[in-house]
């Protein structure tokens, strides 16, 4: 018996359900999204799967009760454990999340349908943990805040917006009605993102089947661009501040800045899944 389209729909929804909620209560407290693509990737990943997992059968009748009581053991696993420690409620949630996520696929699949969904239960774990490693990898990388403002600094210099490093850590724009100080912090240079980029760069390679040395190149490059993307994000900053203030600012860090990293990570995924395409066109030309 084979999975009917239907039932590979219904994992994705099912599976998919308990994020939803997570943005929409990101969202109402004003709280960052962007560590919820690491999940999200997930779920477009086992997408892009869909036609392999209705090759599998429906499970037994074992198989479809220890998923079905994974389901339940999780929101109590959660719940109970938040309630003793809210402060691990990130964590816990992304245990939490593949608990369900394992659960729901056992209910659903035959067990060996599984190994489809390895990426998936490693991308919502590594979700869940995000901000704790964000966290960290600002703490390792503060001592070096300083090589990206003098790097910024230049950058300054070459827009034409004058300005003046007042001490490591942070820069005066020099305006004509007086100097506005811009301080740097690790978060600054764009820690989660990096951070979100690799995890997914990660996945995206181990799904792939190009060569080692396709797959390295690649990688480099795409770090390399995440970084320069995040200059521009903060350069419009930097821009926005010279000529209006710190009136605006906000809306260039959390609106602009995400939009122009998610435009990012689509147009790497993009041309990567289609670099050999791009490749016969460009050599055509040539």
């Amino acid at each position: 018996m084979r999975l009917s389209r239907d039932k590979t729909t219904f994992f994705l929804l099912g599976a998919f359900a308990p994020l939803a909620l997570i943005v929409a209560y990101y969202l109402l407290r004003g709280l960052t999204i962007l560590g919820v693509l690491i999940p999200f990737y997930g779920f477009l990943i086992i997408s892009l799967k869909k036609d392999k997992l209705q090759l599998y059968e429906a499970p037994s009748k074992l198989m479809r009760f220890l998923g079905l009581a994974g389901l339940s053991v999780s929101f109590v696993i959660f719940y109970v454990s938040i309630a003793f420690f809210p402060s691990a409620s990130y964590g816990v949630g992304g245990l939490f999340y593949a608990v369900y996520v394992l659960g729901l696929a056992l209910a659903i699949f035959d067990a060996q349908a599984l190994k489809e969904l390895v990426s998936v239960f490693f991308l919502v774990v590594a979700g869940g943990f995000s901000p704790y490693i964000s966290e960290w990898l600002e703490y390792v990388i503060q001592p070096f805040v300083q090589y990206f403002v003098l790097f910024f600094y230049f950058v300054l210099r070459l827009l034409g917006i004058p300005a003046t490093l007042q001490n490591p850590n942070s820069i005066l724009l020099d305006r004509a009605n007086g100097r506005l100080p811009v301080s740097f912090e690790a978060g600054c240079i764009g820690i989660q993102s990096f951070w979100i980029f690799s995890i997914i760069v990660v996945v995206t390679m181990l799904e792939e089947s190009a060569s080692r040395r396709t797959k390295i190149l690649w990688s480099i490059g795409g770090v390399i661009g995440t970084f320069f993307v995040n200059t521009i994000r903060v350069s419009l900053i930097a821009v926005i501040i010279f000529y209006q203030g710190y009136e605006n600012w906000g809306v260039i860090h959390s609106v602009i800045g995400y939009s122009m990293f998610l435009l990012w990570l689509v147009l790497f995924l993009v041309v990567f899944s289609k670099r050999t395409q791009i490749r016969k066109r460009i050599q055509a030309l040539l």
